[in-house]
């Protein structure tokens, strides 16, 4: 029989928080790669516009600001469940992940305006398990701190081939006098 705990619930949310991140990171710096090159062609073709690399960057500061602040705070929660420290901050650290989840699907908006290109399809994907991972987040940290202990137990029964169980267990009898009404 295996068991999953708050603790754990908390780290696989982190974990998908990250992974999310990573797909977010990917295609934003696709994107700013992307940018970057129609930015030197223009130049190359029609001379200095006024144009730079830092245009792009610039385009992308909403979605760089979400992927760097995301980044930051799941290594803090990570680093704060397992050292067990995240009990004593449960609010402070459901505040900063409304503030990130936030941060994140306003970045999912605006990365919605370049879904043409498979950087902005990957970068939208990326904010939108982030955002996921953080309404998760949010939940299980609270349930931890409501003390609520969520416990979920995977057990398998073995059966004969005949598909009759090997063993059959009978419910407690109930006291009497006891009336279930």
């Amino acid at each position: 029989m295996a068991s999953i705990n708050n603790k754990v619930l908390v780290i696989i949310a982190a974990i998908l928080m990250l992974i999310g991140w990573v797909v977010a990171l990917g295609g934003v710096a696709k994107l700013n790669d992307v940018c970057n090159d129609y930015t030197d062609a223009y130049q190359k073709y029609y001379g200095n516009n006024g144009r730079n690399h830092r245009d792009c960057s610039d385009e992308l500061r909403w979605q760089w600001w979400s992927i760097w602040f995301c980044f930051f705070l799941m290594v803090i929660v990570l680093v704060m469940v397992v050292l067990g420290k995240a009990a004593a901050w449960t609010s402070t650290l459901q505040i900063f992940c409304a503030v990130c989840l936030g941060v994140s699907m306003v970045a999912a908006h605006w990365t919605y305006g370049y879904d043409g290109y498979d950087a902005g399809q990957a970068a939208l994907a990326g904010f939108i398990i982030a955002s996921i991972a953080l309404f998760l987040l949010i939940i299980f940290l609270g349930m931890g701190a409501a003390g609520v202990n969520v416990s979920v137990s995977v057990a398998a029964n073995k059966t004969s081939p005949d598909g009759k169980a090997d063993r059959v267990e009978k419910a407690p009898q109930q006291p009497k006098g006891v009336d279930n009404v």
